[in-house]
């Protein structure tokens, strides 16, 4: 075989191992919680968050795609995890609607929505379906314009884990 041809070969097999990291995340096996108190409209908001944000946003809810072992993704992922519970956590609690979201946590949500800042792109060029749709974006707008009737003005307590958020 040329050394042309096994050139084209490798690259070839490396791009199928390539697509294969988004492809499989399209198959990921994710937890769901079913929302048992709150406003109407959140219920459609809470199954966008769990199939959208909680990967990074809520503690031990990862769904692990097979790469996530490879050296340096691991790392890689909690640190994105990190980064993301320092901005916000969404709860189990408040993916219930048992908690309410504070006005301020409303508004740094509404912000990320209206301009498109989530999930960060290193996110969605490995889970492509991880975009919000602008139906996504007008459900989140209309939760968020009903929630703030009755939000308190403090965020919510949250207990920050002081070991790192496993990945599973």
């Amino acid at each position: 075989m040329s050394k042309g041809k096994i050139t084209i070969v490798f690259l070839i097999i490396f791009g199928l191992l390539v697509l294969a990291m988004p492809v499989s995340n399209f198959f990921l096996q994710r937890q769901t919680i079913e929302v048992t108190s709150g406003i109407p409209e959140f219920k459609p908001v809470s199954k966008i968050m769990q199939n959208k944000c909680v990967d990074c946003h809520t503690p031990g809810m990862v769904s692990e795609p097979f790469y996530g072992k490879l050296p340096g993704a691991s790392q890689l992922i909690q640190a994105d995890i990190d980064g993301a519970q320092q901005q916000i956590i969404f709860s189990k609690e408040h993916l219930k609607g048992e908690k309410q979201f504070s006005k301020l946590e409303l508004v740094r949500i509404q912000t990320v929505v209206q301009n498109n800042e989530m999930p960060i792109l290193p996110y969605k060029m490995l889970h492509w379906d991880a975009g919000l749709t602008n139906e996504d974006r007008e459900a989140f707008l209309v939760w968020i314009q009903a929630q703030m009737k009755t939000a308190t003005n403090a965020p919510s307590p949250v207990e920050v884990p002081n070991e790192q958020t496993p990945v599973k």
